[in-house]
């Protein structure tokens, strides 16, 4: 029978067991984003590791945290801010109410800060008056002298 008529046999790839899932902490999937960053060519940033639900892929630090986590860390749009799970709300308002200062600020030219507020604290109420919000967060935010970017933590007074 000639060659070409036989049917070469499919090899099925081995399948290579899962690995346990590791433990991680906030400070190590930090680290792991910053060299990550770094590893990466000019232009790609940490956002191209974010999912639809706002959180880290961490497949891909895979080889910065020495295998693969179950864990699920949030990172903010626009502060970069990395989150653990049980804060997974904090970045989803950072972004939001960052946005609508960036807005406010543009169109008239001052901070939306409480009147009375030694920390920035940003008055959203009067972000919500003026249609710049849509929801209230939960708690408050504060203003940092670093590129007027947003925090959930208060600056103390020295």
């Amino acid at each position: 029978m000639p060659l070409f008529w036989r049917r070469k046999k499919s090899r099925k790839p081995l399948l290579a067991e899962p690995k346990p899932a590791i433990h991680v902490t906030l400070e190590q999937v930090k680290k792991a984003v910053l060299q990550y960053e770094a590893d990466m060519p000019k232009g790609i940033m940490r956002t191209s590791l974010l999912l639809p639900d706002g959180s880290l892929e961490l497949s891909r630090l895979s080889r910065y945290l020495g295998g693969e986590s179950d864990q699920k860390f949030y990172l903010s749009r626009e502060t970069y801010e990395i989150f653990e799970e049980e804060d997974r709300e904090i970045p989803y308002y950072l972004d939001l109410v960052q946005v609508a200062v960036d807005d406010y600020v543009e169109e008239r030219g001052k901070l939306p800060v409480m009147g009375n507020s030694q920390h920035n604290q940003v008055d959203v109420r009067l972000l919500k008056d003026q249609h710049y919000l849509k929801e209230l967060p939960p708690f408050p935010l504060y203003i940092t002298d670093q590129e007027m970017l947003l925090t959930h933590r208060r600056k103390e007074m020295m």
